[in-house]
């Protein structure tokens, strides 16, 4: 078989690609020199809109719809603003409430408004002062007491106050026991007699932890049954001593009597306010 001789051709050559180079356009905006003058806002014509008798009617229902939802919210306003609760569109308003409770509770509540403000007057009169830090400590054997962080929590819930109305309360608590405690009057065996008939209720896990026929040692608890003793003893002598303090200044109990009114009595009140708190501050540097 004769043999086909295949010649090589010669090498294609590369084709070489063209580069386009397009240039970026040097574009300069120069706002200096522009006349902003010339532009020109068109205002609506609202003569001509109103002229079609369909934008008139379409704007006509949009304003009453607008006014019919704005009043409706002001109805709402006055019945949520001005009302303790809402029975079936009918209100009962807060005014009817507060004369409510203030017939029920007034008096009471403004007695004892009455009480925290005579004793802040004679803190300030007799210079004492309670520190966070005391507050602070009276609260956590508070919450020590009852059980804990959970059943303090239960327990500022279930009685409808916040931690710093408590704190508030155990403020004046510590004034009147700064008071009062100087001016009791008791002995050891008063302080013993009272541990070994409320020790069980004072120390409630430490007289359950207690074998049968077992007692608490007086001893290791005197100094805590002390402070509680003067706790109550405070306790039982400020309603007297709140008494005196009744006597002591010029109370207009509006509660349950009628206001007053005489001539330059609201200036006279406080210049005799300013006269007294210099006088106290004297008698504090003095002291000091």
């Amino acid at each position: 078989m004769a043999k086909v001789k295949i010649k090589k051709g010669e090498p294609k050559k590369a084709q070489t690609k063209s580069v386009i180079r397009i240039k970026k356009p040097n574009l300069k905006i120069n706002f200096k020199n522009f006349d902003f003058k010339k532009i020109k806002f068109v205002k609506p014509d609202f003569k001509k809109i109103f002229k079609n008798k369909v934008a008139r009617i379409v704007a006509m229902i949009l304003v009453v719809l607008v006014a019919f939802v704005l009043i409706d919210l002001f109805v709402q306003y006055l019945n949520n603003g001005y009302s303790i609760a809402v029975v079936d569109g009918s209100r009962i308003s807060k005014n009817e409430y507060h004369k409510r409770l203030e017939s029920l509770y007034g008096q009471t509540v403004a007695s004892q408004l009455i009480d925290e403000e005579l004793i802040k007057q004679e803190a300030k009169k007799t210079g004492i002062t309670v520190t966070e830090e005391d507050i602070q400590v009276r609260l956590d054997e508070i919450i020590a007491s009852i059980g804990g962080e959970e059943t303090y929590q239960q327990a500022l819930e279930l009685n409808n106050i916040t931690e710093n109305e408590l704190k508030d309360q155990i403020r004046l608590d510590l004034i009147t026991q700064q008071i009062i405690e100087p001016t009791l009057e008791y002995t050891e065996d008063d302080v013993k007699a009272f541990f070994e008939q409320y020790s069980a209720t004072i120390f409630p896990n430490e007289t359950a932890a207690l074998e049968e026929g077992e007692k608490l040692d007086y001893e290791l608890y005197k100094v805590q049954v002390k402070d509680v003793y003067i706790q109550q003893e405070v306790e039982n002598q400020k309603y007297t001593w709140l008494e005196g303090l009744y006597s002591k200044y010029r109370i207009q109990d509006n509660s349950t009597t009628k206001p007053k009114y005489g001539v330059l009595n609201a200036t006279i009140t406080i210049i005799k306010n300013i006269v007294g708190e210099a006088n106290s501050n004297d008698t504090t540097t003095t002291t000091e």
